[in-house]
């Protein structure tokens, strides 16, 4: 009994433990939120605390995102009520509501390597790899992309989903859960192999005990034996990773490898241990079945790395627990072992600390940042919000997101959803409107419809200012079109037509020693 409470007590504090880790890992250091698509998040979330509603909403489809001039929504939505619910301004409240989301993953992980075995340090182990990560740090701190909202319920729902097997409930729950992925990235086309693997194989496992056939259990434990099955597995691996990676020069190769590697950490080299185990394993139980079967699924889209390094975390977490816990058992000398996973954890974590902290150089917290909101652009935002009452023009595509997120002024945008909230769309737009072939692959990737005209997008004025003189005839006719009366721009960056084309007979308004901002109507 009391190796039993000892035992309890331990996993407790190790959990203990676990959370402050991630409250701690995520403490920010720079003065300002970071990322590119939280600035966009801040100003949608902003304007539902504004208006009261979505603005954006013009169709069914644009809860998802997948309509023009729209966004998925879940993500604005729970920002917009936690920051009204706490009486908090929007910066803030990202940080807290990110925080959470960080410690949260580590939960969602732990129910889902627990569906997979029911093995204590194989679930705490994945809680660990997966909440500290790279790539779930890179979106769970201070740093508000519908993405990381998405991996941090990912595994959640892969939890609801293998338990549906049993229990109806789950399975309701599964729905809904997936109806909120649909809201809250377009990831979710990805969700749809799991769910076709998952009915398949208990489509087959349901076939297979009906039949009740001695002899062909017998047969198939006889093909597992003899490694049959194994080997059409390793071809159908070893074929769909060549076809998926053919296409690419070896450079381009390497990089994606190790792109995967910098966002899942330097233990990902269990991962392969964890895989080969899994794929040898003569007795696999159906949730191991539906894991090696959704990965080798998900091999054709390992070079999309912009999404797919982060779809796959969940996976990867749980071959590298599955690779540590392997190797740990295996071993006679285990203190040895676990001496040495203790200080492959410790390096992983490291590795995962120094991307949060040490790349980031806040010594002078004045400088231009691509990663976060300087103190400058801050101020320039105040100004606008008090003083600037028309529309604004920027050809920077950082400013873009940070003016409008701390000021919330009417801004020319090369996102789309901005015009949408902004009020500055009109019949034209919406005359517009083409349908997509059900047949072709972008009506289901980007969207039924499209704008025919490449005119009748915002995007598309905005692309075409930063290249023409302000009084040439392109400028005048967006200009006027937009009410543009004020232009904000890097002191020391002029780099385009426009910019070049103001800063000599257009009276400067404002300037911080980084940013400026020039009055287009004329001069003084």
């Amino acid at each position: 009994m009391n190796a039993t409470v000892s035992k309890r007590h331990t996993w407790i504090l190790l959990w203990i433990c676990l959370i402050l880790l991630n409250v701690i890992i995520r403490y920010p250091i720079t003065p300002h939120e970071i990322g590119s698509d939280s600035f966009l998040m801040h100003f949608i979330a902003d304007s539902i605390s504004k208006f009261g509603y979505a603005k954006w909403w013009y169709h069914p489809l644009s809860v998802i995102g997948l309509y023009p001039y729209s966004t998925s929504s879940a993500l604005p939505f729970y920002l917009s009520g936690v920051s009204q619910s706490i009486s908090m301004d929007m910066e803030r409240t990202i940080w807290i509501v990110l925080s959470c989301f960080g410690i949260f993953s580590s939960f969602t992980a732990y129910l889902m390597a627990g569906a997979i075995r029911d093995d204590e340090k194989f679930k705490f182990l994945t809680a660990l790899v997966y909440s500290t990560s790279a790539g779930i740090l890179t979106f769970t701190t201070w740093n508000a992309s519908s993405r990381g909202l998405f991996v941090v319920m990912l595994p959640l729902f892969i939890y609801f989903l293998i338990r549906s097997r049993f229990s109806l409930k789950y399975g309701l729950l599964t729905g809904a859960l997936f109806f909120l992925l649909m809201a809250i990235h377009n990831l979710f086309y990805l969700v749809v192999p799991i769910i076709v693997i998952f009915c398949s194989i208990l489509i087959i496992s349901h076939l297979i005990y009906k039949l009740k056939s001695r002899e062909m259990d017998s047969t198939i434990r006889k093909n597992f034996k003899n490694g049959f099955t194994v080997s059409i597995l390793s071809m159908i691996f070893i074929v769909l990773l060549t076809q998926s990676f053919i296409k690419y020069s070896f450079e381009e190769q390497i990089s994606i490898i190790l792109s995967y590697a910098r966002y899942s950490g330097v233990l990902i080299v269990f991962a392969i241990g964890g895989f080969i185990s899994l794929l040898f394993n003569s007795e696999k139980k159906f949730e191991e079945w539906f894991l090696l079967l959704v990965i080798i699924s998900l091999i054709p889209f390992l070079p999309i790395e912009m999404y797919a390094k982060f779809f796959m975390l969940p996976f990867i977490a749980l071959l590298i627990s599955s690779g540590i816990t392997n190797s740990i058992a295996i071993r006679k000398k285990r203190k040895t072992t676990l001496s040495i996973v203790i200080i492959l954890l410790l390096l992983s974590v490291s590795f995962a600390t120094f991307y949060q902290f040490g790349r980031t150089d806040i010594s002078d917290q004045d400088i231009k940042s691509e990663f976060w909101a300087e103190e400058s652009t801050v101020n320039a935002a105040i100004w606008t919000k008090l003083y600037a009452n028309e529309g604004i023009f920027s050809d920077k595509l950082s400013l873009t997101r940070r003016i409008p997120a701390y000021s919330g002024v009417a801004m020319l945008s090369e996102t789309e959803v901005i015009h949408s909230i902004q009020g500055n769309l009109d019949e034209y737009e919406f005359n517009n409107m083409s349908m997509r072939s059900p047949f072709s692959t972008s009506f289901y990737f980007e969207g039924p419809f499209y704008l025919s005209s490449s005119q009748s997008s915002k995007i598309w004025y905005w692309y075409k200012l930063r290249n023409e003189n302000y009084n040439s005839k392109w400028g005048e006719i967006i200009i006027q079109r937009f009410n543009l009366n004020y232009y904000i721009g890097y002191e020391e960056e002029v780099s385009t037509i426009f910019s070049r084309s103001i800063i000599h007979q257009k009276d400067k308004l404002f300037d911080n020693g980084r940013i400026s901002i020039w009055w287009l109507e004329g001069r003084f």
